[in-house]
């Protein structure tokens, strides 16, 4: 076995390992990408979900007002008019 390897195997060597770190780093940028997507996608259905509970606690107070309250008032206008 020869102490010192002759250029051919050093330069194949150091291309390999150029390779591999080529390799690694892109694997490591798509990882991230699809993270960010993932995480962007999660956002965009939590933000929905809130939505639509918004939507059903203002039914549910207009509900409520209608029924127990005997409708809107709308700032006096009942008054106004004489009934």
């Amino acid at each position: 076995m020869p102490l010192f390897k002759n250029k051919e195997e050093r330069e194949k060597a150091k291309k390999e390992k150029q390779d591999r770190l080529t390799e690694k780093k892109e694997s490591r940028r798509s990882f991230r990408l699809e993270r960010i997507k993932e995480v962007t996608a999660k956002a965009y259905a939590v933000a929905t979900k809130r939505k639509w509970l918004v939507f059903m606690i203002v039914a549910a107070i207009a509900a409520y007002l209608i029924i127990f309250k005997g409708g809107f008032d709308l700032g006096g206008i009942k008054n106004l008019l004489g009934f």
